[in-house]
């Protein structure tokens, strides 16, 4: 990770299929790999990555206090890093304060009662899953 100190914003676009959901400059953006988090700062290193269902977290955020952070669900995707801009590539993107915990809560528990037969079913289901645990996981936090 490049350090996250250097002089400099870096942008960061959130696009889904329907529209460009985010815009701005921050000094750093966290993003949830599939396989784990990565940070992002001024500077650093090129790179494309396959997103997992999670948080983007997007650290002092232009014109506003230097440590706000905003918050937002993605349920993969890709990233793209290069020249301090971030691209995220998502089905779906919701801001953190959209998201309501209690409904979270009831489809996790409803996917979690479903059962399914079959190799792609039983693949769609933990998926499905995956997904509805990041997203209960995204709603609560910091609440």
């Amino acid at each position: 990770m490049a350090d996250t100190k250097q002089a400099g914003p870096i942008r960061c676009v959130v696009v889904t299929p329907e529209q460009t959901s985010l815009d701005t400059r921050a000094r750093s953006v966290i993003l949830p790999l599939f396989d784990g988090l990565r940070g992002v700062g001024h500077g650093h290193a090129p790179f494309i990555g396959r997103l997992g269902a999670g948080e983007v977290r997007i650290v002092g955020e232009q014109g506003g206090p230097a440590d706000a952070t905003r918050r937002l669900f993605v349920d993969g995707g890709f990233v793209e890093v290069a020249h301090d801009a971030v691209t995220v590539i998502t089905q779906r993107a919701i801001p953190a304060e959209k998201l309501d915990a209690q409904s979270a809560r009831a489809d996790l528990e409803r996917i979690t009662a479903s059962k399914a037969t079959g190799d792609e079913a039983i693949d769609a289901r933990l998926q499905a899953e995956q997904s509805a645990r990041a997203l209960v996981r995204t709603a609560t936090r910091g609440r």
